[in-house]
C-alpha cells in the first residue's frame, strides 16, 4: 500500500471516531483501564514534559496532568485532525496543554525535550515502526522513557488475531512480539528496560533513551 493511501484510510477511520471517542460503555471503560495502567507505570512528576503519541481527543493527556496538579508541560499528537479539534476543544482553558496534527513518523517537536512518551492501542497502525522508533529517540530527554501498550503478538491467539486484521482492515499493520520491540528500540538507540503485562493479551513495553 501506497504511504498517502494508508495516512488517508488512517485520517479518515479516526475522523469518524472523533465525535463518539469520549463515550461510555465498554469499550471505552477497556481502553481507559489501559491507559490508566500505562500512567501508573510512569512516575510522572510536576514539572515534566509528557507527550502522547496517537492522543486521540486526549484524555491520557489530561489523566497525566491530573496526576501531577497540571504542573509541567503536556503534548498530543495524532493523525486524525478531528481527533485533534476535539483535544483542543476539550483543554481549552489550559494553556500548557498542546495537540498537533501530525504523523508519528516525523513528530513536529524539539530534540531532547520529553521526560514521559506514551503510545497506547495505535502502534501496530504505524506504517514505518523503524521511523516511529526513531522518532521517539529524538524528541526523548536522556533518562527519558517511553511506554507503549499494544497487543504483543507473543502466543498464538494474537498472531491469529493480526492475520485476521490484516484481511479485514486495510488501516492495520502489525502486532510485534516483545522481541521485535526489543529489536525496534535496540535499533533505534533506546535502551529496553522490560514489558509489563496489563493482560494476557497487551502488554507494555518500557524502553528508556
Amino acid at each position: 500500500m501506497k504511504e498517502s493511501e494508508h495516512i488517508r484510510l488512517n485520517e479518515n477511520k479516526w475522523d469518524s471516531w472523533a465525535p463518539i471517542a469520549d463515550g461510555k460503555g465498554w469499550k471505552f471503560d477497556y481502553l481507559r483501564k489501559g491507559q490508566n495502567h500505562v500512567l501508573s507505570l510512569t512516575g510522572i512528576k510536576e514539572n515534566m514534559n509528557f507527550l502522547d503519541i496517537g492522543c486521540g481527543t486526549g484524555w491520557a493527556v489530561g489523566q497525566a496532568a491530573k496526576m501531577v496538579n497540571n504542573k509541567g508541560l503536556f503534548y498530543g499528537v495524532d493523525i486524525s485532525p478531528k481527533m485533534i479539534e476535539k483535544a483542543k476543544e476539550n483543554f481549552i482553558s489550559f494553556n500548557n496543554f498542546h495537540f498537533i496534527k501530525a504523523n508519528s513518523e516525523a513528530i513536529p517537536l524539539d530534540n531532547d525535550f520529553f521526560d514521559i512518551i506514551i503510545c497506547t492501542n495505535s502502534f501496530h497502525h504505524y506504517l514505518h515502526p523503524e521511523k516511529v522508533m526513531k522518532e521517539i529517540h529524538r524528541v526523548l530527554k536522556k533518562g527519558g522513557r517511553v511506554y507503549i501498550l499494544d497487543p504483543i503478538a507473543d502466543n498464538w491467539l494474537i498472531k491469529l488475531v493480526d492475520k485476521i486484521m490484516r484481511l479485514i482492515e486495510p488501516e492495520h499493520v502489525k502486532m510485534y512480539s516483545s522481541k521485535e520491540f526489543y529489536v525496534l528500540m535496540e535499533n533505534a538507540g533506546i535502551i529496553y528496560i522490560c514489558c509489563d503485562k496489563t493482560n494476557k493479551q497487551h502488554k507494555v513495553q518500557i524502553g528508556e533513551k
